[in-house]
């Protein structure tokens, strides 16, 4: 049997796409100048969404090197961007870490020391970026070089609050991401469905009693996916009946339907996750015999005590413990159940509905 950490990754990853893209996006091929690739994100008409770079993805070696393929005029491979016809905005799907690398070495403001190596021109190597930008410097036709180089680019143009389109993007981002270090589920999420709701989850993994409850949670935390787990501690107590199946589209559908929720809403998940957060740290976690759970059984705890918040705080120890008790019997959430029948519909709704029972 699979070990549990390794079944929830894939319930967490798996992907029923659409069939077919949705009929009115159009996709083209274009050259494109690095200055004006530069030029829209001066404008603010690109979303390379900074916060969303992985950890050391492309090290400052790589970017030096692919900077001096840019000097050299090696081929690169075409990147790949959506643009919404309506507002004539831009993200980039494929191709961040070029893009990083290019607006890293064209803008003046940026104070970067490229990388001193062996197998790039010599005038680059160990260079400061703000050399190259002196126009009375002999290192200034380098920024003119890379200026003038115009890369391909694979345009998608769509409409970006059309959900058949998102959910498209969302396709495409697993498919171009398949090499290397493949972005997970959250970090598409949170590069395509950015707004209030967004914003929101990234704020609340930082609360300290969220990081301290991490510390019981198996399994890797990093790259969004404990933000991915406030996500769907989310749209399960407020939504698990639109579950059908799939987690990967019921956390996209949430994330759409939400992304731009009000400040009032938002406020009021925000202090009910603050406060289950807390009561789980100090009250619940000390009674368990139990101190480590995977992501789905946290998942089902904290669902539990955010659905009945009010009764579990003001509990007293021993309505508590009965309480946690009937918790801990419920069969769906052992580990053998979860690693042979995580994802099914039944399955989730009926662990999530006894959770909720047990703390009422």
């Amino acid at each position: 049997m699979a070990s549990l950490e390794k079944v929830e990754q894939n319930y967490s990853e798996t992907y029923k796409s659409i069939e077919q893209p949705p009929p009115d996006i159009v996709v083209f091929n274009e050259l494109r100048s690095c200055a004006d690739l530069f030029r829209l994100y001066e404008k603010d008409q690109i979303d390379i969404r900074p916060y969303f770079q992985r950890e050391g993805v492309w090290s400052p070696p790589d970017q030096t090197r692919f900077i001096d393929s840019l000097v050299k005029q090696l081929p690169i491979p075409s990147m790949c961007f959506a643009f919404d016809y309506k507002t004539r905005k831009w993200i980039v799907i494929d191709g961040l870490q070029r893009m990083t690398a290019i607006i890293k070495f064209l803008n003046e403001k940026e104070n970067w020391t490229l990388s001193r190596l062996e197998d790039i021109d010599p005038k680059l190597s160990g260079k400061n970026s703000k050399e190259f930008h002196d126009e009375k410097s002999e290192f200034h036709s380098y920024v003119e070089r890379v200026e003038n180089l115009t890369l391909p680019i694979t345009v998608l143009r769509c409409d970006f609050t059309d959900e058949s389109h998102m959910e498209y993007l969302f396709k495409i981002f697993h498919r171009l991401n398949a090499g290397g270090v493949r972005l997970n589920s959250q970090e598409i999420r949170n590069c395509i469905y950015s707004g209030s709701l967004n914003k929101m989850l990234i704020e609340l993994d930082k609360e300290p009693k969220w990081v301290a409850l991490k510390l019981h949670i198996n399994g890797k935390k990093d790259r969004f996916r404990s933000v991915e787990l406030i996500l769907r501690i989310l749209a399960f107590s407020k939504s698990k009946d639109a579950y059908k199946g799939n987690l990967a589209r019921f956390l996209n559908d949430y994330m759409f339907n939400h992304r731009k929720e009000s400040e009032a809403k938002l406020e009021e998940f925000r202090n009910t996750f603050k406060r289950m957060s807390k009561v789980l740290v100090d009250k619940v976690i000390p009674e368990m015999e139990t101190r480590k759970f995977g992501f789905t059984q946290i998942e089902a705890l904290a669902v539990g005590v955010i659905s009945n918040i009010n009764n579990v705080e003001s509990a007293n120890i021993t309505k508590l413990k009965k309480c946690i008790t009937k918790f801990q019997e419920i069969e769906l959430l052992s580990t053998e159940a979860l690693s042979a029948d995580i994802s099914r519909t039944e399955s989730v709704k009926n662990r999530l509905t006894f959770a909720i029972a047990s703390f009422e």
